[in-house]
Order: C-alpha cells, then sequence, then structure tokens
C-alpha cells in the first residue's frame, strides 16, 4: 500500500475523531470513540468516507501503534485521541506538516563509526565538544601562558556560574585543562 495514501487516511480519522470532539466540547481524557458496526461514531464516519470495516480497522491499529489513539479494550469499541494524534489533526487543520511526529524525520539506517561519533540532536556532548575545542585553541595561540590562564579562568568561572551550570548541568568540572 502506498505510504502516502496511509498517511492521509491517518490523517484523516484522526481529524474527524478530533473534530467530532471538539464539536462536543470534550477533551481527550473524557471522549472515547467506537468504531464498531452499528455505533454512532462509525455510522458517522462510514457516511462521510465509506471505507470497508477492514480498512478502517487497518488505520487504527496503525495509529494505536504508533500512539496517535489509543485502544483502551484492545478493540475498536473504545478508542480515544492521544495528545500526539490530538496535535497532529490540529497541524493538519492548520495545514501544517508533520515534522513534530515522532519519527517524521528519523531514518533507520546502518551506522558504521570509525573514530569519535554522537547520535542524538542537543544534547550536553555537543556542548562539551564546544568548549574542549575552545580550550584546545587557547592553548595552541600564540599568548602567554599568563594569558592563556587568564582565558581558562574566565570560561571556568562563566561555566561556573549557577545560571549557566543550571542551563548545561555541571561542565566545567568535566572539562579537562580548565584552571
Amino acid at each position: 500500500m502506498d505510504p502516502e495514501k496511509i498517511q492521509s487516511d491517518i490523517d484523516t480519522v484522526l481529524s474527524f475523531m478530533n473534530d467530532d470532539m471538539e464539536g462536543m466540547g470534550g477533551t481527550i481524557q473524557s471522549v472515547h470513540f467506537s468504531f464498531v458496526a452499528g455505533k454512532s461514531d462509525r455510522t458517522a464516519f462510514d457516511e462521510k468516507y465509506s471505507w470497508s470495516e477492514d480498512y478502517l480497522f487497518k488505520i487504527i491499529n496503525i495509529c494505536n501503534s504508533r500512539s496517535l489513539l489509543k485502544k483502551t479494550y484492545g478493540n475498536f469499541s473504545h478508542i480515544t485521541l492521544t495528545e500526539e494524534g490530538q496535535s497532529r489533526a490540529i497541524s493538519i487543520k492548520h495545514g501544517k506538516n508533520r515534522s513534530y511526529e515522532l519519527g517524521a524525520s528519523m531514518q533507520i539506517a546502518t551506522l558504521n563509526v570509525h573514530g569519535p561519533a554522537q547520535v542524538g540532536n542537543g544534547n550536553v556532548q555537543n556542548i562539551h565538544n564546544v568548549f574542549n575545542q575552545l580550550l584546545q585553541k587557547i592553548d595552541e595561540s600564540n599568548a602567554t601562558e599568563e594569558e592563556k590562564q587568564e582565558a581558562k579562568g574566565r570560561l571556568s568561572k562563566f561555566l561556573g556560574h549557577p545560571l549557566v551550570t543550571s542551563i548545561v548541568g555541571g561542565l566545567a568540572g568535566s572539562l579537562s585543562g580548565l584552571a
């Protein structure tokens, strides 16, 4: 099956549920849906989209697997939106992309590393590397030993400030070469 069609149909289910929930003034904690034959949610969905039951349940299962919906009793009679599902539905409604979706920018592949490496985004190792490079550049500079020690002392004082420490976590103590 076409992955883009699946994404579009996921959007359809999530938007249907969110629009219905918002129309009632409900919340994700207070509203549940029943997509079994004969129930009002299923009837309203069928009138609008005319999907086969198998296909509807397949899309709901995909949503459940991705934590966009929650099947409370393991069947299709008590389904709730999750915060992620509602966020996606609201983004769809406002024409935004789904890049916030868990794993939307993730690619699964083989990673071969033959040296120091980091996988992640915005973690402390990046910050640690920047300050280590700064210390290395200070040491490699043509400045006097006294000037180098003064620069390292100021850097250490900056990194030891309570506000900076609360943001980057006790980084100063983990950097070798700081005075």
